[in-house]
């Protein structure tokens, strides 16, 4: 009997301690309007309060997630960040449309922990769509004729000197090559372009050089990732043609998943990518272990994904 109280006790603390854990967060959803005409656009403001040194994951929301709603997706701005005394203000905003009128529903958009509990989740948002409003009992005209304006002499006299002037550098250049056209033109040296550096070449040079630093081992952390997804995205955009730079970690993996990559290594990018960013924005300390897995893993694609160069016969 005592064990059968504990034991419900113990399951009582837990809900409890997770109920607690999940009233810190909070998740809100905001649309600038709710009513728009076919193919107007309006953005939803997403915003998370989460407490600081917390790790959560938002799923990204893609054309994808939305499939079935008749709602499209315009675009997507990346995650900031504020704070505001114990709590981190995450905020996104995705601009949607849609081209057909009625009433649609943007989606909740859950929170979750590393685990996959739900800590919050926003609201779902409805709004309308209208069709211009059309006036049938209105006859149908004709287009007007495009009315015929006469030209002034006030008009014209600017286009006639700016032809004249036009004319005389004309005359003036073809006089001058008459002139110097028996006179040789010195032969102009050629220089042979520097031949173009592989995007993997620099790349391991830059991680060879973010090792010698050790950022990581004098309490540089933040650093220490930022500059390792740097050197990563920077060869993704001249290896693959991607602009990495400019997208979040979640779109990069796509985009090399429509090229090809192989699952392994975009697993393990995946990984490396995800803690860089936990790191940057959530503040999460890694183990040692995982920052010497994420440079290896970083070494790892580079290699594997270089481009292979074309030996030539002698």
């Amino acid at each position: 009997m005592k064990r059968k109280t504990l034991f419900g006790l113990i399951i009582l603390f837990s809900i409890t301690f997770i109920q607690l854990h999940a009233q810190s967060f909070q998740a809100k959803a905001v649309l600038d309007s709710n009513r728009i005409l076919i193919g107007d656009q309006i953005h939803v403001d997403f915003t998370v309060t989460a407490p600081q040194n917390t790790a959560f994951i938002v799923p990204t929301v893609t054309q994808e997630v939305l499939s079935g709603s008749g709602i499209e997706l315009v675009g997507s701005s990346g995650m900031d960040t504020t704070i505001d005394g114990q709590n981190v203000n995450y905020h996104q905003q995705w601009t949607i449309t849609a081209f057909d009128s009625g009433a649609y529903v943007f989606p909740s958009i859950p929170v979750l922990s590393p685990d996959s509990q739900l800590l919050a989740q926003s609201q779902a948002l409805p709004f309308f769509v209208n069709t211009v409003a059309v006036d049938t009992t209105a006859a149908i005209r004709d287009i007007k004729a495009i009315a015929k304006v006469p030209l002034t002499f006030k008009e014209i006299l600017p286009y006639l000197l700016i032809g004249l002037a036009a004319a005389a550098v004309i005359a003036l250049l073809i006089w001058f090559i008459l002139k110097h056209e028996r006179k040789s033109k010195p032969k102009k040296k050629e220089v042979k372009a520097k031949p173009k550096v592989k995007p993997h070449i620099t790349a391991l040079k830059e991680l060879e050089k973010l090792k010698i630093k050790k950022l990581w081992q004098n309490g540089q952390v933040k650093q220490y990732y930022s500059e390792l997804t740097d050197i990563l995205r920077t060869y993704i955009d001249g290896r693959y043609d991607i602009n990495a730079m400019e997208m979040i970690s979640s779109d990069i993996l796509k985009e090399l998943e429509d090229k090809g990559l192989p699952e392994q290594l975009r697993k393990e990018l995946e990984q490396t990518l995800g803690i860089a960013d936990l790191v940057k924005f959530a503040k999460m300390e890694p183990l040692p272990d995982d920052h010497d897995r994420c440079y290896k893993q970083a070494v790892d694609f580079v290699q594997k994904t270089a481009e292979k160069e074309l030996k030539t016969e002698n």
